[in-house]
């Protein structure tokens, strides 16, 4: 009788657990799975992927939009408050740190299939994510039973370990401790105020490596490689919704960036692989391609920086004001002026001036 009164026992003590968190994720809804954040109590700020993936099916689902800006942790410092005022639109934020080209297609599709009417996609397209193979995805943001209909496969979500630890504890602890918030797109996935910057910050995680004695070209392979990534991945959707316009920016990396380039002789390899991806963009109509790369000014303050390749919130303000100015803009006639420009900069710089 002892061993069954303990096994019942474990039973009961069991279900009121699986109870309690079932209900405790249904109530708070820490990921949007179900409403809108309406109660206050999300204050999310997170780059932990993972939740990022998890909320960003939330915003896509339940929130009423005709633009998306999306992209890599380039992107996290952008504020849709900006976006709107400076474009018309209303607009959500949709992150996804360390993402590659696969990871913000997909996620795009997701919000596209949901909102066939979206107005216009803002995107940063980063330098490092654009020779890799169209396959690769960083992260899996494809989570199909927090997109679809189907409310049986929804106890995937109500007994998550991320829903429960990052989500409701999280939500939990900062409603008791800072008070309620409403849920902010110009707070969410911000990092800037966590950083320092500056020079002695960015060498600081900066790795110099030893100076190559040769340059090093873009292979035929790569040419094919990032052909693949950039048709899969960005050129397909695009031909899909005509109607939809696309707003995607090659993210300005520092100089410190160009300066491991410089290191391992591959400066030219890049400009090679900028020119590639520009011409792929260029002849469609529903796109609109910027650069700044060559706002010399930006790329070499460092104190604009936390690294050798995220930029402060202010320069993402700045990026959504060059944008609505055109400033930037890259076009059949400009493009290879840009290019000649910015391969004259990087391959003359003197990157020993960093260093002194």
């Amino acid at each position: 009788m002892d061993s069954k009164k303990w096994f019942l026992g474990m039973i009961l003590n069991l279900t009121i657990v699986f109870t309690v968190c079932i209900l405790c994720v249904f109530i708070i809804d820490p990921f949007m799975h179900y409403r809108k954040a309406t109660h206050g109590l999300i204050f999310h700020t997170t780059t932990e992927t993972d939740v990022e993936s998890c909320l960003n099916s939330g915003i896509i689902k339940n929130f009423e939009y005709n633009a998306v800006i999306t992209g890599s942790s380039m992107t996290e410092n952008f504020k849709t408050s900006e976006f709107d005022s400076l474009f018309d639109v209303h607009s959500v934020k949709l992150p996804l740190s360390g993402s590659t080209f696969k990871d913000i297609n997909d996620l795009s599709e997701k919000a596209l299939v949901c909102n066939p009417n979206l107005k216009m996609i803002l995107r940063g397209l980063d330098l490092s994510k654009m020779n890799t193979d169209k396959d690769s995805a960083q992260y899996n943001i494809c989570l199909d039973y927090l997109y679809d209909d189907n409310s049986i496969n929804d106890v995937n979500y109500l007994l998550s370990k991320n829903a429960l630890f990052k989500g409701c504890m999280i939500d939990l602890f900062v409603a008791l401790t800072r008070g309620k918030s409403e849920f902010s797109f110009d707070r969410y996935a911000n990092w800037n105020d966590g950083f320092d910057f500056g020079k002695e910050t960015v060498l600081s995680t900066y790795v110099r490596q030893d100076k190559a004695d040769c340059v090093i070209l873009l292979s035929d392979e790569e040419r094919e490689q990032i052909r693949g990534n950039v048709e899969q991945n960005i050129v397909e959707l695009v031909k899909k919704y005509p109607n939809t316009e696309f707003i995607l920016f090659l993210t300005p990396y520092s100089i410190c960036y160009w300066d491991g380039l410089s290191q391992t002789g591959t400066v030219r390899k890049e400009i090679q692989i900028q020119q590639e991806v520009i011409e792929l963009l260029l002849p469609y109509p529903n796109i609109e391609l910027y650069s700044f790369c060559d706002d010399f000014e930006l790329v070499s303050d460092l104190d604009n920086y936390r690294d050798q390749a995220h930029y402060g919130e202010d320069v993402n303000t700045d990026i959504l004001r060059w944008i609505a100015q055109g400033r930037g803009k890259l076009t059949g006639d400009n493009y290879e002026a840009y290019l000649e420009k910015i391969a004259y900069f990087y391959e003359n710089y003197d990157y020993d001036s960093l260093y002194r």
